[in-house]
């Protein structure tokens, strides 16, 4: 990161007129580009490596959008104070290049904090089958592996959530990147595990068939990211996933928990009444996800802990197979942490369940696995090793050896996968 005294004093100079009002990010993001351009903060190296990043200039004039993106490329040459350096020309293309190639910036636990545009990192080619994840750890971000890389293997990310259905990952791919994805597993198309269904199309119930049908009726054009086929069977199944994926679209936007919850809850039952959706198919765990973050909002911290128990068992294994995958072992801290509140509570959860232990067995796995999915040096991975010492030690004095406290432990395990089903 660039100190403050060599970028940031020019980006305030910049900003001061403008700090009332809520500029988009990507606005933010190309006026620092060029500010710090312009003062000599960017080397040659990384500016040639910027400006080669695809603009898709020709794509945005093609789907009508780059009028949106001239008139935004004036404001930020403004208020920059940089139109003596950079033509609109090339502000409209640098704000493009942002707005195709920057990532969310994240926290190690995944909570969004704005954007980022990396030099480097945004050259990677995307997979939605990656060997890659990339993860942040304060200013640095790391890429770390998902699986064995062998040597002169092209490093992939994925753009987008790979855990999506097939259609809606290539819409998503389409309007954005304006490529059409040709990796290995898009290669095999709808036909893994992200697009099955627990019943097949033609089993739908007759009221099923009647929502199904309305949807149908009400929008007049299909949702293509939600396409299945072309029968009528298979068009009432896409109708009910794209109602659901509307759902779940329209409960994130929504600031009041109460509301919130009560949108996921009926999107949940949308998917789960008519017995079409495996536990791991999108929208229901995204929508699990939210409903467990929105109760814990609104002090719902037992309600929230059997949802984490339901994709525990059902879901993480099979979105993120890999033990070490950043979002498996995000997902797990977070349970790990809920049921560490629940045991200094006193909540009685299942008979026999012991919600320190159960905190502990999560927690002790943790350990293991964030040195991998965060690095070993990483701030995340020492204050779970940190948490794990002092949980091992006061569980010692309570059991007196680390093998009378792995016995307890394991009988917890069962436990556990009960409080999942």
């Amino acid at each position: 990161m660039i100190p403050w005294n060599r970028g940031h004093k020019h980006e305030c100079k910049n900003l001061k007129p403008v700090a009332d009002r809520e500029l988009p990010k990507a606005v933010l993001g190309c006026m620092e580009i060029l500010v710090r351009r312009r003062h000599g903060l960017i080397d040659d190296q990384t500016w040639q490596l910027l400006c080669h990043l695809d603009s898709h200039v020709d794509d945005f004039k093609n789907n009508g959008n780059y009028g949106g993106i001239e008139l935004m490329a004036m404001g930020t040459s403004q208020f920059s104070a940089t139109q003596e350096i950079f033509n609109t020309n090339f502000v409209a293309a640098m704000y493009a290049r942002i707005l195709s190639n920057s990532m969310t910036l994240m926290t190690p636990t995944f909570d969004p904090l704005g954007i980022v545009i990396d030099a480097l990192l945004c050259h990677l080619n995307h997979s939605c089958d990656p060997n890659t994840f990339i993860v942040m750890d304060g200013p640095q971000m790391q890429l770390r592996a998902l699986k064995d890389i062998k040597e002169d293997e092209e490093l992939l990310i994925s753009y987008v959530d790979p855990t999506m259905p097939y259609a809606r990952r290539q819409t998503e791919l389409q309007e954005r990147w304006f490529f059409e994805c040709r990796c290995t597993k898009c290669r095999q198309g709808p036909t893994l595990q992200e697009d099955e269904w627990a019943i097949k199309p033609g089993a739908l119930t007759h009221q099923y068939q009647k929502i199904a049908d309305e949807e149908i009726q009400r929008n007049e054009q299909e949702n293509l990211a939600s396409f299945v086929g072309g029968s009528l069977d298979e068009r009432r199944v896409a109708a009910l996933q794209a109602k659901a994926f509307a759902m779940y679209e329209a409960e994130q936007r929504q600031t009041e928990p109460t509301e919130a919850i009560r949108i996921i809850e009926d999107a949940i039952t949308l998917c789960i009444e008519p017995n079409l959706w495996p536990a791991h198919r999108q929208p229901l765990p995204a929508l699990g996800d939210d409903l467990v973050i929105n109760m814990l909002a609104v002090g719902n911290y037992e309600g929230a802990w059997f949802e984490c128990a339901k994709r525990h068992r059902y879901v993480i294994p099979k979105l993120y197979p890999q033990m070490h995958h950043p979002i498996r072992v995000v997902q797990t801290w977070q349970m790990a942490m809920l049921a560490q509140y629940l045991a200094s509570a006193g909540a009685e959860l299942a008979p026999g369940a012991d919600m320190a232990l159960i905190a502990a067995m999560l927690i002790n796995t943790i350990s293991v696995t964030s040195r991998m999915s965060h690095g070993p040096d990483s701030a995340f991975a020492k204050s779970v090793q940190q948490k794990f010492s002092e949980v091992e030690a006061e569980l010692l004095g309570k059991f007196g050896s680390k093998d009378a406290m792995n016995v307890a432990i394991q009988r917890q395990v069962k436990l556990l996968a009960e409080m999942g089903k």
